[in-house]
């Protein structure tokens, strides 16, 4: 029951998001066919051209046309190219979802090493020099920085597009580190904090009372519970992970999603920047349903609370 009414209301956003693309995308004042066709074109070419996109409608049946197609991901064609928008999308979004994985990746192995030394004071010190670092950062200085370091001193400097290759994925790894910086100063300052807090807490000092290890003492009774509010940030981190992901490939010349989209608002191709905001929106929720989920396994107060 819960379940559903998580995914009813996020549905329901997803839906405002694709009627405010909608409606946000025709309020611009500028004519997509002429800017593809050019200043020569005749009134003649631009009413065809308008008449193959369905352009020449009345605004509620291109609404309701628009509302079919975006439920079905089906985003028509490509105002520039013809090209079909849901596949460009797809190879595009491939690409962008491997960095963030890699980025993903990178996060999960700091916040280990942070729960490794955030046991201990002096290690606490210089975990908080590299998080201050992290977070100090700009992503676009850290990924101009990276960049010209990885044309030197990185062996793997050519991306064939496809990642069906090793060298692609290892390609990968310095924008995903790029991006990875700023939620590994912002996790591992709250994963150090918790861990100090929790372990001067009066059940954990009952726990060494009772003779529990300090192992199982630092991973069920410390670490279990310093998740419950790194779960939490990791959520309002989800956006600007996103967000700089634009900001990486295109300092890296990557062929993912911010070069897309970058590319149509030149150009001024709606339906590509219609379909790159709705999935984009639809990857974002998605991602924060599933943390409405993972979030009572942490927290049983919340299983409870739900079964109430």
């Amino acid at each position: 029951m819960v379940f559903a009414k998580r995914t009813a209301y996020f549905l329901s956003l997803w839906f405002a998001v694709v009627v405010a693309a909608f409606v946000l995308f025709h309020l611009v004042p500028v004519d997509p066919i002429r800017t593809m066709l050019g200043p020569n074109a005749s009134e003649e070419q631009v009413a065809a051209v308008r008449r193959d996109f369905g352009l020449d409608q009345p605004l509620h049946v291109q609404f309701g046309r628009y509302i079919a197609k975006a439920i079905t991901l089906d985003f028509g064609q490509s105002f520039v190219d013809r090209r079909p928008v849901r596949s460009e999308i797809q190879t595009r979004l491939a690409v962008s979802l491997a960095i963030a994985m890699e980025a993903i990746a990178i996060i999960g192995l700091y916040l280990l090493c942070m729960a490794v030394i955030g046991f201990n004071r002096a290690g606490s010190r210089v975990g908080g020099f590299i998080d201050f670092t992290c977070v100090s950062l700009p992503t676009l200085f850290a990924a101009i920085a990276v960049a010209l370091m990885s044309i030197f001193y990185y062996p793997y400097t050519r991306f064939s597009g496809n990642l069906r290759e090793l060298a692609d994925w290892l390609y990968l790894i310095p924008p995903a580190f790029v991006l990875a910086l700023y939620p590994m100063g912002i996790l591992g300052r709250i994963m150090r904090a918790q861990i100090q807090v929790l372990s001067q807490t009066r059940y954990t000092r009952s726990a060494l009372a009772m003779g529990l290890s300090q192992t199982r003492i630092k991973i069920s009774y410390v670490l279990r519970n310093a998740l419950i509010p790194l779960l939490a940030a990791w959520g309002n981190q989800l956006p600007l992970l996103l967000t700089s992901t634009f900001v990486v490939e295109l300092v890296f010349s990557v062929p993912g999603l911010g070069a897309l989209l970058l590319r149509s608002v030149l150009e001024r191709d709606l339906p590509m920047m219609e379909g790159i905001v709705i999935v984009t929106s639809l990857f974002v929720l998605s991602t924060y349903l599933l943390l409405d989920l993972i979030y009572p396994l942490a927290d049983p107060r919340i299983r409870n609370s739900h079964a109430k």
